[in-house]
């Protein structure tokens, strides 16, 4: 645990030194002119970017360079390489299918792992800097929210995840075609990314109905649970998700951590967005946000009747890491700001090393390939 700590710590740092390269950038656009601007700025952009890069790639090489750390390490990745390479088909949806086949051509299993890595974090940190000038608290929130260890062990849906993380950050900025793009991707990599498909769509509706709907789906989860469950086995008749209902992962299995967390980000959304009288803008990317906690929220509330349901609730928990800070930011400024993220950053540290980081990850201890008999 110590190793992940450290580590944590050391990305933090980086992008923490990143956003002061940031702040100098925006002071000498204020106080300098002409050459000495530009100095400045070049001076500051460049430690930015090469702080950025250190911070992921420290991710990205703990990330990379496991070995038999996360519960599908060798449950299902390395065996579905062995699969391939022995001339039969992986049991992924078509282009995870694709990335498997690829890799499988390589004897040493660590590229595909490392690539991955490399993939999942990169796009995780490309969509943090498209939405957020200063990178340090969502980074934090990343880190310390369980997000970044559980692509240890769901890579595909991590990788899909990332694809649609991308994609959401070009959806606020209008960029409709790459954010399509990204969203059908996601798809084709992990079938389960096609519950964002009507949450996407939803961006389209009035603001005041977005709100809407952001406070009903809550009550419909949790008063239409039997409803929900007829959609969902329908729905998923024909799919390789049609295997999960009846199975021992059927089991109506909830994890009430979820639903506390969840809730509790939505009610703190909730207050600030009347409290702050942001309704009365008609801030669509605003209302959006509110939107996709309400989908965490709804999708916590049914995970008892949808077979591996928490697993829905990790594409629309993941934009805590923007839409947290940006809530925030509305209701405190300067110390008060910083402290409640704070605040909230120890929260989810504590909740992450009581319960999952205990729990069947498989992400204790850390392996590295380089001494795989060693544990951290």
């Amino acid at each position: 645990m110590l190793l992940y700590l450290i580590t944590f710590a050391v990305a933090i740092g980086f992008a923490f030194c990143s956003d002061l390269c940031q702040r100098q950038i925006a002071v000498a656009k204020r106080e300098l002119a002409g050459h000495d601007l530009w100095n400045a700025v070049t001076a500051a952009k460049i430690g930015k970017n090469v702080f950025l890069l250190c911070s992921a790639a420290v991710l990205i090489l703990l990330s990379g360079l496991r070995y038999d750390t996360g519960v599908d390490y060798y449950y299902s990745y390395v065996p579905s390489l062995e699969t391939v390479r022995a001339g039969s088909a992986s049991h992924y949806d078509p282009l995870f299918n694709f990335i498997i086949a690829c890799f499988a051509r390589l004897q040493d299993n660590q590229w595909f792992f490392a690539a991955m890595a490399l993939y999942t974090v990169g796009m995780i940190y490309f969509g943090i800097c498209r939405r957020s000038e200063y990178i340090s608290i969502p980074v934090a929130l990343y880190l310390v929210s369980f997000n970044y260890l559980r692509s240890f062990c769901f890579v595909a849906q991590y990788v899909a995840l990332a694809t649609f993380f991308v994609g959401f950050t070009a959806l606020l900025k209008k960029k409709w075609i790459p954010a399509a793009i990204l969203i059908v991707l996601a798809v084709l990599l992990h079938q389960s990314a096609i519950i964002v498909v009507p949450f996407v769509l939803m961006y389209f509706m009035r603001t005041r109905w977005m709100m809407v709907v952001s406070i009903l789906l809550p009550v419909f989860a949790l008063l239409g649970q039997g409803a929900v469950r007829v959609i969902f086995v329908m729905f998923g008749s024909g799919t390789r998700f049609d295997y999960y209902f009846g199975s021992e992962y059927d089991m109506g299995y909830v994890d009430n951590t979820l639903i506390l967390i969840n809730f509790a980000v939505f009610a703190m959304f909730l207050f600030v967005y009347y409290m702050t009288q942001a309704y009365r803008e008609h801030d669509r990317n605003l209302s959006f946000y509110m939107l996709a906690q309400s989908f965490a929220l709804s999708f916590s509330l049914l995970q008892s009747v949808i077979p591996l349901g928490y697993r829905f609730v990790w594409f629309f928990m993941f934009l805590q890491c923007l839409s947290i800070p940006l809530f925030l930011k509305r209701m405190f400024s300067g110390a008060e700001y910083y402290v409640m993220n704070l605040v909230i950053i120890v929260l989810f540290l504590a909740w992450m090393i009581m319960y999952p980081l205990q729990g069947t990850s498989n992400v204790l201890p850390y392996h590295p390939i380089f001494d795989p008999m060693s544990s951290y």
